[in-house]
């Protein structure tokens, strides 16, 4: 059998092994969800459902994170799951997940690697707690996942860059320091793109009676405080369930996100381009004072650039997440794998810079 075509069969055959070790462990997780199935998109149903009765989309009389159904997100975000909360709340989560799953595959199709490498990045996170967690609850974890995965690939296109940093801000508030890094890279255009985006959108969800951004504002301020929320995984949440008291874990969390932007900002002045946008996309994440378990499923990205770089010790990080090792990994590993891919962005990309790879176009196989 020539070379070629033996190649051919074995890449069909990985993809199906991989197809069915994702519907697996996917149908699995969903089966096994209880009442955490859909739990977030029950915060976007009902959101939805305020907007269609008249009534205020935010609860301002919460004070506290970490339970199912509060909303806080932008105004904006109704827009985008009102269609499936027309459906219902029953109909309408399983809906949201069959949206869900897709974004992470479309993602991961167009990571700017080799396709071996997006096989590997693929597989990782199928069988990963953040992919399957988030998928399970309704997260918004997987459209992140896709849009900075889009701003990746077209870097060279600073309209399509904005824009998907735009959307993200308005799909959940921490893409906004992407904008930060245009600013700093003086990256004009792909600014202009994002606050067109912004603008565009919160225009739009205005139009329809979404302007409720000074709730949005409160609801940030009181539900920002989550430093002993058990569930939080932050630099300073960790270090308090470790037993540091609440004062020095609050220095500790300010500290981690002084660290941060600076290190978004150096990135953004001294690192390759990639280099530096994956540094912010990574940082938007690791600077909010709440940092999920769910939220290290945009780690995928920087992963796949190392791994594409024959940084192997990078697959530690997804491996680390598997939902087969989540009852003897201790969760103080999620706050370390966003600072472990931090560092090794810069350090590898200042001290291997290469280009970023060049693909004719996305695929899975």
């Amino acid at each position: 059998m020539p070379a070629d075509r033996r190649r051919t069969y074995l890449a069909a055959a990985v993809a199906v092994l991989i197809v069915i070790v994702a519907a697996a462990y996917l149908a699995f997780g969903l089966l096994t969800a209880r009442n955490s199935l859909g739990c977030d998109f029950l915060a976007y149903h009902r959101a939805a459902q305020r907007l269609l009765t008249g009534t205020p989309i935010y609860d301002l009389s919460i004070v506290r994170t970490g339970e199912c159904g509060i909303y806080q997100y932008p105004p904006p975000f109704v827009l985008l799951a009102l269609p499936f909360s027309l459906l219902g709340f029953e109909v309408g989560r399983l809906a949201w997940i069959g949206f869900l799953v897709p974004c992470f595959l479309v993602g991961t199709a167009l990571l700017p690697v080799r396709r071996e490498i997006r096989g590997v990045v693929l597989l990782l996170g199928v069988v990963s707690w953040p992919f399957i967690f988030a998928v399970r609850i309704g997260q918004v974890g997987p459209i992140l996942y896709l849009l900075f995965a889009l701003g990746w690939r077209f870097l060279d296109r600073p309209g399509i860059v904005g824009a998907a940093a735009g959307l993200g801000t308005l799909v959940k508030l921490q893409p906004g320091l992407l904008l930060g890094w245009m600013v700093v890279r003086r990256e004009w255009r792909a600014l202009m793109a994002a606050v067109a985006a912004i603008a565009l959108g919160a225009g739009v969800a205005a139009l329809v009676g979404l302007g409720q951004w000074l709730d949005f504002a409160t609801i940030v301020r009181r539900l920002s405080d989550a430093l002993t929320v058990p569930a939080n995984l932050s630099v300073g949440a960790t270090a308090y369930q470790l037993g540091v008291g609440e004062q020095i874990a609050t220095l500790l969390q300010l500290a981690s996100a002084g660290l941060v932007v600076g290190l978004v900002a150096l990135a953004a002045v001294r690192a390759p381009r990639d280099v530096g946008y994956l540094v912010a996309v990574v940082g938007s994440q690791l600077v909010s004072t709440i940092l999920w378990d769910h939220y290290a499923l945009i780690l995928l990205l920087p992963v796949a650039w190392l791994l594409e770089r024959r940084q192997w010790w990078a697959v530690v990080v997804p491996v680390s997440q598997a939902w087969v090792l989540l009852p003897v990994m201790p969760t103080a590993i999620y706050p370390l794998a966003f600072y472990a891919v931090l560092i090794g962005l810069l350090l590898v990309g200042w001290m291997r810079p290469a280009a970023p790879v060049a693909v004719s176009r996305p695929a899975l196989a």
